[in-house]
């Protein structure tokens, strides 16, 4: 980990001790209506307008454009009454609200969990013979339609009677399971006048936030185990908590009307190259006539040779936000990044080359040979956290094993309740698996792989800046080093609702969040405890108001109408996957080989040899997290931005110092303001106009 001024990003950031007083009341307040607003919002960009993706990243593009606004509306009040309304703390504790609370309503959950209990259903063909194979094994209360009459129907199965269905007899009956048209209604839309049919929704979303509850408290007390450990013994940069620290400089004086960040003249010449390509290109989709500028050049149709047939997808796709955020990194990191997306790109090359099958992880573009080391170094990286903070986690562990109730002041709870919290929610995460049919053991087995892939995605975002990032099932990892014998179809059923909705994709999972904010309050000096109860109303706003927004949305348009871009991927792709690839296994039983044990094996050793070496060789150029990430989604999406990020950066050093970095690095920071702020004008103008599948992003 890189610790020099020149590497790190908020070099230039003043923390100084802000003495303003913080009023806990105003941030909530502001930070609930943002939350609520942009949880709203997200269904209506993901799916109505099809557009830029506004929350599927680490730093959402509608929280960043939306924090702009309320800068932009406090410094014109400012400029006419001199009066400060809010502080730079309370700033703060509305932006990490509006963080902690943007990723939910997509990836995060709602838009995985409302497809993923319809689509098994809209999706069921004779064909494919989901009833028939799977839905013996559906709790009535995973779904809002009625599994025993739906397997009558279509797979010709008669279900024993549960021990729960009795308890359907003691509530109203316009809250019990309803029948297909709930589904078809979700899929074909809503008859005209027809009111929308929440009651059958409501046993499911309650049972589903029984399970979302103890997995979001994990994440935070897990989070709150390592904060000391990150932040003030490894001193990781975090450099996705910097933009909103650096925007609030100057808030709580009268006399300075704009921060520092705004007045610098480079980061405005570096907002515009975007902003004028982007604009081009926006005009393009709307008037054909226009000339585009392209910035997304497919590749695998250059490479004919068959040696070349199992690399992958291969695109370049230049984004100046990730260009501008790959300059804010460590050299090696940067370097690492993009060399080990070719390294593993070599590995496919040379399987091919020598008549090996290259079989992937189903739903996954990375090839199981290169995802098998993925995790093993998310292991290795996680066993080298744990031995690099021995000294910490022993203190943890002494305290939460005695109880002791003394609590740092930068903890918004004690250590003790921290690891018991952590202890608890795992054990009721799996319980609620165990009562839904899946095996205790195994289930137990996941979600503890889930906390090791979940603690290292984390340390890519707070150490590596990575603006989205993306791992596997723990399924994929059992399956490859087990085999699906020792498993049964009833828990691998639950399982896959349970790890599409929860684990399957992890790009705006809760936990950089919060460690973000552990970021914000520690240079800010914010008030811990306060936070974090913001916080957590955050998320439950979100929760609640992204839940309406999709149900209304999706009734009151149909899904089918919405099958584009973001659409077809949540509405259609995404639940087909969950029974599709059950079944699979049901019929061609995995079968463990030694050659992806070997290559898990192989990750591992790889990871802690990478970090040795580092460890002895100071000029040891290569970044474990570079080879975790090397032939992940995010990289084969993100390799040539951050290859230009880190040409340009390495060449500026070179050839001029780290007085030519210092000096450049607004610019770059501009980079990443003007293409998110474009972002944010284009889509509000698609919505306003109703153009459908005008994307910046493609991640």
């Amino acid at each position: 980990m890189s610790t020099g001024a020149e590497e790190s990003p908020i070099a230039t950031l003043q923390t100084t001790p802000v003495t303003a007083p913080v009023r806990i009341l105003r941030p909530l307040l502001l930070g609930l209506t943002g939350t609520i607003l942009l949880a709203w919002l997200v269904p209506v960009f993901d799916l109505l307008v099809q557009g830029t993706w506004i929350a599927s990243c680490h730093l959402p593009i509608g929280v960043l454009n939306l924090f702009v606004i309320i800068l932009l509306v406090l410094s014109l009040i400012k400029a006419v009454s001199k009066r400060v309304l809010l502080t730079r703390k309370e700033l703060l504790i509305a932006y990490c609200m509006l963080t902690a609370g943007s990723g939910l309503p997509s990836f995060g959950f709602t838009e995985y969990l409302f497809p993923t209990l319809a689509g098994t259903l809209y999706y069921a063909r004779p064909e494919n013979r989901w009833a028939e194979r799977t839905y013996r094994f559906i709790p009535q209360w995973f779904v809002p339609w009625d599994v025993r009459e739906m397997a009558a129907q279509r797979g010709g199965v008669s279900l024993e009677p549960a021990w729960w269905d009795s308890l359907y007899q003691h509530i109203p009956s316009s809250l019990r399971p309803g029948g297909p048209e709930v589904i078809r209604h979700l899929y074909e839309g809503l008859p005209e006048g027809a009111r929308l049919p929440i009651g059958p929704w409501v046993v499911p979303l309650i049972a589903w936030s029984f399970l979302a509850l103890p997995f979001f408290l994990a994440l935070f007390f897990l989070s709150t185990l390592i904060r000391r450990q990150w932040l003030e013994h490894d001193r990781l940069v975090f450099p996705l908590a910097d933009p909103p620290l650096e925007m609030t400089q100057s808030a709580d004086s009268p006399k300075e009307i704009w921060s520092p960040f705004f007045r610098h003249r480079l980061v405005w010449v570096g907002a515009l190259i975007p902003f004028l390509i982007h604009s081009i290109n926006g005009l393009h989709f709307y008037f054909p006539w226009v000339p585009e500028i392209r910035l997304s050049f497919p590749l695998n149709e250059s490479l004919t040779s068959y040696l070349f047939s199992n690399i992958g997808p291969f695109i370049a796709i230049i984004h100046f936000s990730v260009i501008g955020v790959t300059f804010l990194l460590p050299s090696d990191l940067a370097f690492s990044l993009w060399f080990f997306y070719f390294f593993f790109m070599g590995q496919s090359i040379l399987l091919t080359w020598m008549g090996r099958q290259i079989p992937g992880f189903p739903g996954y573009a990375t090839p199981a040979h290169a995802g098998l080391q993925m995790l093993g170094a998310f292991f290795a990286i996680f066993v080298y956290l744990i031995r690099v903070g021995r000294l910490h986690y022993r203190q943890v562990l002494r305290e939460g094993l005695k109880g002791s109730s003394y609590c740092d002041p930068k903890e918004p709870v004690p250590y003790s309740v921290a690891f018991r919290g952590l202890i608890l929610c795992l054990l009721l995460t799996t319980l609620w698996c165990a009562i839904a049919g899946a095996s205790f053991f195994w289930a137990l087995i996941s979600w503890l792989i889930l906390m090791v892939i979940a603690t290292a995605l984390t340390r890519f975002v707070s150490e590596g800046g990575l603006l989205f990032v993306q791992a596997f099932r723990p399924s994929d990892l059992l399956f490859a080093l087990l085999g699906t014998r020792p498993f049964t179809q009833r828990h691998m059923t639950v399982m896959a609702f349970v790890e599409k909705v929860f684990m399957f994709d992890l790009r705006t999972f809760l936990m950089p969040f919060l460690m973000d904010s552990y970021r914000i309050a520690s240079v800010a000096e914010l008030p811990v405890r306060p936070l974090f109860r913001s916080i957590g109303i955050s998320i439950v706003s979100s929760l609640i108001s992204s839940s309406w927004s999709f149900l209304s949305l999706v009734y009151r348009k149909g899904a089918n109408t919405m099958m584009q871009g973001a659409g077809a991927w949540f509405l259609n792709i995404s639940p087909q996957q969950v029974l599709q690839f059950t079944v699979s296994y049901f019929d061609e039983p995995r079968q463990p080989t030694p050659l992806g044990r070997g290559f898990f094996l192989l990750g591992i050793i790889a990871t802690l040899f990478f970090y040795r070496a580092r460890q002895n060789f100071p000029w040891f150029p290569f970044h474990p997290v570079g080879y975790a990430m090397g032939p992940s989604w995010p990289m084969i999406q993100l390799w040539f931005s951050i290859l230009i990020g880190w040409l340009i950066k390495s060449l500026l050093i070179h050839y001029g110092g780290l007085r030519s970095f210092r000096t450049l690095r607004p610019f770059f920071l501009g980079l990443l303001l003007g293409e998110y702020l474009t972002a944010g004008l284009w889509l509000l103008l698609d919505l306003s106009y109703q153009k459908v599948g005008h994307r910046m992003f493609l991640f």
